[in-house]
Parts: structure tokens; C-alpha cells; sequence
């Protein structure tokens, strides 16, 4: 089984090795948080689909390999995929371990501006809405922290599941249902997301859903770019001219919604 680097933005090293004659997915590096989410949180989340837990010592995890990619439309296609995270969010369970706090400061949207470089208007947006933003932190709620689509994968018996816990922590729905929007997304898009994630969890408010996904579209902004920005992948050149290119007017669209 070959040993090719699979991360993406994240910082461990991630392959495919055979482990106890099984393929599994080895993670060197990973974080004390998602050490921690397999070994003490996953079993406790009910309703919840991760990869189980083969080995783990010190910051090395091994976990099952979830054979089968799914793109976005499959999961929003697949009730799974909200109720999986309906059930996170509404879990009692809380965490013994240090999880991961979210959080968005001065700091963080100067780092991604002097990258991005983005109008002076669109900046000046982006700099009101993070002053705005602490409503996405704010709440109790566990979240995953990064439900984009290649953090989920399927079962060989059709079993959805969803692994990269190394952003488990607390705050908004909003912030899980972000991802599943496609590209930057519309109110139209985020109304409909939130319709479907409302099937089963009726306790947060619409109005105060679609609000916050904007919020966290706009933060999921400045995260990446500082993200990619301070690990220089390879990839980041490429997000950072899409965000240049599509920010802008996308932003006008939606911020009177904040």
C-alpha cells in the first residue's frame, strides 16, 4: 500500500498503509485534538459516523480507510449528512480534552488582507462583519469545525461517514453548514441548506442560521487564506485568485442579509 502524502491543507502527514493486514489511514503529526477526538469523543457522539479507531500513540493515528469519495451534491443528496450533523450539534456530551477555539480577530483579517489585497471597499466590509462575527463563537455547540466535502467519505455497506476532527470545538451550526455551500453560494443556496439541516434540528433559528452562514462564509475567507498562507501549499495561489476574482461582488450580494 503505497505511502503518498494525502493532507490537504492540514499540517499532518496523511497516507494509506496497511495496518494488521488492513489499508488504513496513517496520520503522522496529527493534532492533540483530534488525537484526543478518537480515543475519547467519537464513541460518545451518537448518531455520529467516524472512522474507526485502529492505533494511536502519541501525536500517531491510525484510523479505517473509508473507501469511497462523495462529492457535494452526493451529500446534499444524502439525508445522512444533516442528520449526522444535527446530532453533533445537539450531542450533550462534553469534552475532558482541549478542543479547538475558533475565533476571529483584527489580527487574523490584517493577515489575509495584505495577501488577498482585495478593494479598499470590499477590505472595509470584511473588517465590519469581523466585528460583528463573535455571535459565530459564542454559542456552546459542538461542531466538527470541517465538514468540506473531502472530509466525508463511504462506507463499503453504503455508510456515510465523516473523519478530519482536528477543528472539533464549539460554536455555530453555521459554521458545519458553511462547507456544504458551494463556492461563496447565494442567500438562495444558504436558505436551502438551511432547510435541510432544519428536517432535523427545528431548535436554532432560520433567520438566525442564514445570518451566521454569511458570517462564516466571510471568516472561512480570512481562515483559509491565512491557512494556506502560513503553510505555503502549493495550492494556495489558486484560492487566492479565485477569492480575488469572486469576493467582491459576491460580497455586496449578501452582506445586507447580515
Amino acid at each position: 500500500m503505497g505511502k503518498k502524502d494525502l493532507s490537504n491543507m492540514g499540517s499532518a502527514h496523511v497516507s494509506i498503509e496497511t495496518f494488521a493486514g488492513e489499508p488504513c489511514i496513517v496520520k503522522k503529526g496529527a493534532s492533540d485534538v483530534e488525537m484526543a477526538f478518537y480515543q475519547f469523543a467519537a464513541g460518545a457522539l451518537a448518531g455520529v459516523n467516524t472512522p474507526k479507531l485502529r492505533h494511536a500513540s502519541g501525536n500517531h493515528l491510525v484510523i479505517e480507510y473509508i473507501p469511497h469519495r462523495i462529492t457535494l451534491d452526493g451529500l446534499h443528496a444524502n439525508t445522512s449528512t444533516f442528520e449526522q450533523l444535527a446530532c453533533i450539534h445537539h450531542s450533550t456530551y462534553q469534552p475532558h480534552f482541549p478542543i479547538t477555539t475558533h475565533s476571529w480577530n483584527a489580527g487574523s483579517t490584517d493577515s489575509a488582507m495584505q495577501v488577498l489585497n482585495l478593494p479598499q471597499v470590499t477590505q472595509d466590509s470584511i473588517r465590519t462583519i469581523e466585528q460583528l462575527s463573535c455571535e459565530l463563537f459564542n454559542d456552546n455547540v459542538l461542531i466538527s469545525g470541517d465538514t468540506n466535502e473531502g472530509n466525508w467519505g463511504v462506507r463499503d455497506n453504503g455508510e456515510l461517514v465523516l473523519f478530519d476532527w482536528e477543528r472539533f470545538g464549539v460554536g455555530s451550526p453555521a459554521i458545519d453548514l458553511a462547507p456544504l455551500v458551494r463556492g461563496l453560494g447565494s442567500v438562495s443556496e444558504y436558505e436551502c441548506i438551511i432547510e435541510r439541516y432544519a428536517r432535523y434540528s427545528g431548535s436554532f433559528s432560520q433567520d438566525k442560521l442564514l445570518r451566521q452562514l454569511i458570517l462564516a462564509k466571510v471568516w472561512l475567507i480570512v481562515d483559509v487564506t491565512n491557512i494556506l498562507a502560513r503553510r505555503a501549499k502549493s495550492s494556495a495561489s489558486i484560492y487566492f485568485d479565485w477569492y480575488r476574482t469572486h469576493v467582491p461582488h459576491w460580497l455586496m450580494s449578501v452582506e445586507k442579509r447580515i
